[in-house]
């Protein structure tokens, strides 16, 4: 039996994909596509390459063009004159020199993307992935994750008082020392 993990689907350049897709393997492609891509291993968009659409996956590594939406349960890997427009779910992210970042990118907690993982397991490939239940599901997880970081963040944000500048009773400010800084002072 072949180890799905060593086979390695090459969509060569020449070659322009629109739809969904999903795959157990690895893919490297140097063609266009727009759509959805789903693989349970490693994504390898090569420099030539440009992608539209929402790319699931375990691993990833970018050299072409990317523009849409990443969720990646482990390390996506931006290389040197690639670019990227969207949003990034990623467990780590890790990029190289003069790459061309248009994106968010947030980083879900280790439980989250544990859910993932385990949602991603049991993906019955043979079924269409526009019908697949999974799809939103994966989404909305990630989204969720995302939003709580940030309803957490926005109020600490809020929250910071913005220190008034001291001024004693005859309208002059204040200096930190709590004495009255005349060459300061307030023109009527």
């Amino acid at each position: 039996m072949i180890d799905q993990s060593q086979v390695l689907i090459t969509l060569p350049d020449g070659v322009f994909m629109e739809g969904h897709f999903k795959t157990k393997h690895s893919l490297k492609i140097e063609s266009s596509i727009n759509g959805t891509l789903l693989s349970k291993q490693k994504v390898l968009l090569e420099s030539n390459s440009v992608f539209n659409g929402d790319l699931i996956c375990s691993e990833l590594v970018l050299s072409g063009k990317f523009s849409g939406n990443i969720f990646c349960t482990g390390k996506v890997q931006v290389k040197q004159g690639c670019q990227i427009s969207g949003r990034v779910y990623t467990y780590r992210f890790e990029n190289d020199e003069m790459t061309n970042l248009d994106c968010i990118i947030s980083v879900p907690d280790t439980n989250t993307i544990n859910k993932i993982k385990e949602i991603i397991e049991g993906i019955d490939v043979d079924q269409k992935l526009s019908i697949d239940p999974n799809l939103p599901s994966l989404i909305k997880i990630y989204e969720d994750n995302l939003a709580i970081k940030e309803k957490i963040k926005l109020p600490e944000l809020v929250k910071e008082a913005i220190k008034p500048i001291p001024v004693a009773f005859n309208g002059i400010p204040v200096a930190s020392n709590g004495v009255p800084n005349a060459e300061k002072g307030v023109s009527k």
